[in-house]
């Protein structure tokens, strides 16, 4: 029995190979698939069962597509389009972390994300992006 599963596995990347496989827009519509698809479960929503379905059926026609450069074209959009909630998270999360020591805010000019140390008083902060210098209480 463990060569009949030897051989599957060997044939599965036979059959893979110039396929484009999963990506994180792959991953993301598989996730949203699978939370639709426990939603469809109150009555009266039998709508997103249709929906998951859709997403499910596209993430799996995403995989097993041979269209390599189109996959990855979609693929990189939708990363472009993720790219600026997550860095946003990233900063809360870490303004979060260290809101006790540190204080964030935005540079006036260029808009990039500057800190200083808690309890420091008036301090003069330059921008490392764009050298713009300002004060600030800290």
């Amino acid at each position: 029995m463990r060569g009949f599963f030897d051989r599957l596995q060997w044939r599965m990347a036979g059959w893979m190979q110039g396929r484009h496989g999963a990506d994180s827009l792959s991953n993301m519509l598989i996730v949203v698939g699978l939370v639709l698809t426990l939603a469809s479960v109150v009555p009266g929503l039998d709508l997103l069962s249709w929906a998951a379905l859709v997403c499910l059926v596209l993430a799996l026609f995403r995989c097993f597509s041979r269209n390599e450069y189109k996959r990855a074209s979609e693929n990189e959009a939708y990363r472009r389009i993720v790219a600026k909630p997550k860095q946003a998270m990233s900063v809360a999360g870490k303004a979060w972390e260290n809101r006790k020591t540190t204080r964030y805010f935005k540079c006036k000019k260029c808009g990039a994300v500057l800190s200083v140390p808690r309890g420091k008083g008036t301090l003069r902060v330059t921008c490392p992006r764009c050298h713009e210098q300002t004060v600030r209480k800290s």
